[in-house]
């Protein structure tokens, strides 16, 4: 019995993101060097703020990408679900480094404004400037994949985030540049970090999920539970768990019990309808395990003897 309403995602091309992640590491490498540079000689916080969120961005798209390689390898007699796990992992350090890049950049913020230093207003627009297409162009490689894998909206989210901030640093250029605010510098640098910090936390927030086997987002459980009862042929069922193999791959397993005793043959129509509805819910693997009346029944006599 299959649900026409519901629908499936299908995971990002992989051969698709591995380009879009080297041009993302390319194009961020090369601009994170010279925005260093560039704002260490001009003593801006700001730009080198930037600069430090770009070099992260950098070092999560090597990750993620490393996290992607590793989902694809096949399973060993160690690993049986091979590698997929490293997407995840992958995705819940760049939360983390994400995060400490802010407490970092807030704490010498903060420092600043007691000795506040020039800076060049006209500088910091042109560098910035550079930051806001090369962040763009290098997100917009990755906009189609993210809606899809938790992994490449890490990344997504990280070049979203550095276009957004470079914006930013631009307005402070502008400001510094027509009234010699200064102190703009380090405020835009705090703002900075609220930003990241903001856009982060449900990137964090998720992958911790996923990293202990919570139910992923892209998973309604009382869905799965609504398409369970909706077949006749089941008195009750227990021992449903849902957690994700990979940023892109779900698993389910869940004890059935049917009303009546059936056969083999049965057994096995009934298991391909249940998981042809589970894979319009986001569930790519699916063990289902069918008991019997009579076991359901001892295990409630088991049950109530405990009980009394």
């Amino acid at each position: 019995m299959s649900n026409p309403d519901n629908h499936s995602h299908q995971a990002p091309n992989p051969k698709n993101m591995n380009k879009a992640f080297y041009i993302g590491i390319g194009l961020n490498s090369a601009f994170t060097l010279i925005e260093f540079i560039v704002g260490y000689s001009i003593n801006s916080l700001a730009l080198i703020a930037d600069a430090s969120h770009n070099l992260s961005d950098v070092a999560s798209l090597i990750i993620s990408l490393i996290g992607m390689k590793l989902a694809q390898k096949a399973s060993t007699t160690l690993y049986t679900y091979g590698y997929k796990k490293a997407s995840i992992m992958a995705s819940l350090i760049n939360a983390i480094l994400l995060v400490t890049i802010v407490i970092g950049i807030a704490y010498e913020a903060l420092g600043r404004f007691d000795t506040i230093p020039e800076v060049a207003g006209k500088v910091i627009i042109i560098t910035a400037l550079i930051g806001v297409f090369i962040n763009t162009v290098s997100a917009f490689a990755f906009y189609k994949g993210q809606k899809d894998d938790i992994n490449v909206k890490g990344a997504f989210l990280h070049l979203m985030v550095d276009a957004l901030v470079s914006v930013g640093v631009v307005i402070s250029g502008i400001i510094i540049y027509y009234t010699s605010w200064n102190i703009v510098d380090p405020l835009v640098s705090l703002i900075i970090s609220v930003v990241i910090l903001l856009s982060t936390w449900g990137l964090l927030k998720e992958s911790i999920k996923l990293a202990i086997d919570g139910v992923p987002q892209n998973v309604d459980l009382s869905k799965i539970t609504a398409i369970l009862e909706s077949y006749n042929f089941i008195q009750n069922f227990h021992h449903l768990h849902i957690w994700a193999l990979s940023t892109t791959e779900n698993a389910l397993t869940v004890h059935i019990v049917p009303k009546t005793d059936i056969t083999f043959e049965e057994t096995i129509t009934m298991k391909e309808n249940i998981k042809e509805d589970l894979a319009h819910q986001n569930i790519q693997h699916a063990t289902i395990e069918f008991g019997t009346k009579a076991d359901d029944n001892q295990k409630s006599r088991a049950l109530n003897e405990s009980i009394n």
